[in-house]
């Protein structure tokens, strides 16, 4: 079965370095044969691998599968194969999804809807998505982050700050002018919900000349919802759930960044005798903007989360906000929100992907920008953890509530461990979190005298300087302990499929 699985492995690795380098070569043609290497056993296999390996695998669509219930049941060359059979003979139709609504973190009494498809559709899904992705992968700029395969939040804000970061000096040797005073926050109304079909099929069809495969991805868009034994129909968006859904987001939501393609990427060379690349003919394009005095505009996306920077006035970018908002309707119909798409200063601040970026002054360098973490989050997270140790929590023991808040603490803590004064604010809630631990451990054991409690204080295993709240093998986790160091942009991974065969890390 390992040989199996490399075997399948090595082909689909082949298919999409195909797919890759050639759209990479024809950026404006169309991909005609697709539909053989969509429904063939091996990308069907993968596809399966990925969806069963997946923490979603044991929970059911409408039909009430789930992953292990088809191994049980049917087998998974059985299910694969009758599934093969149902795509080539043309059977094949998607199943609606089952939709459920998800708390929204920090928000009290408003719900995400999710689409749980089918595990089959899943599957059809992985496979589509394994050979359209490294024909778009291919097309999208490099400021877009969310959703890609190797990028991540930390690389669109570590990009930010750089970008916004001053790089000329003064007389005085003093950074005094930002590059981009300005930031237009975009926040769009519903985005998963709102896309327009039509205009997102048409985008497909741009490069994907494959009837069948069109056919059947438009068959996903329209399948529908079940909410509540009632069926819904879905006329626009895309449901959130779905394996394939967000890089058909991203097609769709890639003409915020092709609107400002004077400064952000260069498709086309004006004079052949150049040899920068497209990224660094735009940047040489945004210097030369700036020193004639023409506003300059730059985005930085993130899903449907994004940042427009502005070189100009604030009338500037209030004339320039109106203008997205009419171009995003007619491209992609989607509406940007009036109240909450703002403009703010960059010396003021914003917050982007949970964190808070902004320019500050020094009085020795002048102007610099750095990532922070929010007030706001810390005091999210010190609240959690109160809630966590709270009296009418005491009837499990000190190494579960231990392990439940370890959890919380850790993730958070890799999160944030890139931002600038992250060991001071992990030090502060260090000193929180053992604190509450105290006051828990004295509301479970009120006649306990303070050297029975305080007994459960022990050296750490990693450290033993320092001592920590441990129940046998497990203790409490120590935030300060985190390497704390700024983002890079060169550990943002490149796509298996990125790489030719002839390089190293092919």
């Amino acid at each position: 079965m390992d040989m199996d699985r490399q075997a399948d492995e090595v082909w689909i690795l082949s298919i999409q370095r195909k797919l890759y380098q050639w759209s990479q070569a024809n950026p404006d043609d169309q991909w005609r044969d697709m539909w053989g290497w969509l429904t063939d056993i091996r990308t069907l296999r993968c596809a399966w691998r990925r969806v069963s390996s997946n923490r979603g695998a044991r929970t059911a669509g409408i039909d009430r599968m789930t992953v292990g219930s088809i191994r049980a049941k049917r087998g998974e060359s059985r299910f694969l194969e009758g599934l093969q059979a149902e795509l080539r003979s043309g059977v094949y139709r998607p199943s609606p999804s089952k939709r459920v609504l998800i708390p929204k973190a920090g928000k009290p009494g408003q719900f995400r809807p999710l689409g749980i498809p089918t595990i089959k559709d899943r599957v059809v899904q992985g496979a589509v998505k394994i050979l359209l992705e490294p024909v778009f992968e291919a097309q999208f700029w490099h400021v877009s982050y969310g959703f890609r395969p190797g990028r991540n939040s930390h690389g669109a804000l570590e990009y930010l700050r750089r970008t916004t970061l001053p790089q000329k000096r003064d007389k005085d040797t003093r950074r005094s002018r930002l590059p981009y005073p300005w930031v237009i926050e975009g926040d769009i109304k519903s985005c998963f919900d709102q896309i327009s079909h039509h205009l997102l099929m048409k985008r497909l069809r741009a490069r994907v000349g494959d009837r069948r495969v069109i056919r059947l991805v438009g068959r996903f868009l329209k399948a529908g919802v079940l909410a509540e034994d009632q069926f819904l129909r879905t006329d626009n968006g895309t449901p959130q759930g779905g394996i394939v859904s967000p890089l058909l987001s991203n097609i769709v939501l890639s003409a915020i960044e092709e609107r400002y393609e004077r400064w952000t990427y260069h498709r086309t060379k004006l004079y052949a005798r150049r040899k920068s690349d497209g990224v660094t003919a735009a940047r040489h394009t945004r210097i030369s903007d700036r020193k004639i005095g023409r506003c300059v505009f730059l985005p930085v996306r993130y899903a449907d989360d994004f940042i427009l920077l502005v070189s100009g006035t604030k009338e500037e970018a209030e004339a320039e906000r109106t203008a997205l908002a009419d171009y995003l309707r007619e491209s992609t119909g989607l509406e940007l929100s009036p109240e909450k798409t703002k403009i703010t200063a960059l010396v003021d601040g914003f917050d982007f992907l949970g964190f808070h970026l902004g320019a500050y002054w020094n009085e020795r360098f002048g102007f610099g920008t750095r990532v922070q973490i929010p007030k706001a989050k810390v005091a999210d997270l010190r609240h959690r953890i109160k809630q966590l140790t709270k009296r009418n929590t005491t009837l499990v023991r000190l190494g579960e509530k231990l392990r439940e808040i370890n959890s919380i603490l850790r993730g958070w803590a890799y999160y944030y461990r890139y931002c600038a004064y992250a060991f001071d604010v992990f030090t502060s809630i260090d000193w929180y979190v053992g604190d509450r631990i105290w006051r828990w451990l004295r509301y479970k054991r009120p006649k306990a005298a303070v050297h029975e409690i305080l007994a459960s204080r022990r050296p750490s295993q990693f450290r033993r300087t320092r001592k920590v709240w441990q129940d046998g093998p497990i203790e409490q986790f120590v935030l300060a302990w985190t390497p704390v160091c700024r983002y890079r942009l060169a550990w943002m991974e490149t796509p298996a499929f990125a790489t030719s065969s002839g390089e190293p890390d092919a």
